[in-house]
């Protein structure tokens, strides 16, 4: 039994980690972002609260 693909992006804060992250989600896969915010802004997450 296989569910959605889980995906980790480093980097998902920035431009174009956000918007990557934006594409796997909306393919269905589950994502981690792990970033640390020196380049990247929290505001390009905030649409995903989870």
């Amino acid at each position: 039994m296989s569910g959605p693909t889980v995906t980790l992006v480093t980097g998902g804060a920035g431009f174009i980690g956000s918007h990557l992250v934006d594409r796997l989600i909306a393919r269905g896969d589950r994502v981690r972002v792990l970033d640390s915010f020196v380049v990247g802004r929290r505001a390009n997450l905030q649409h995903h609260s989870d």
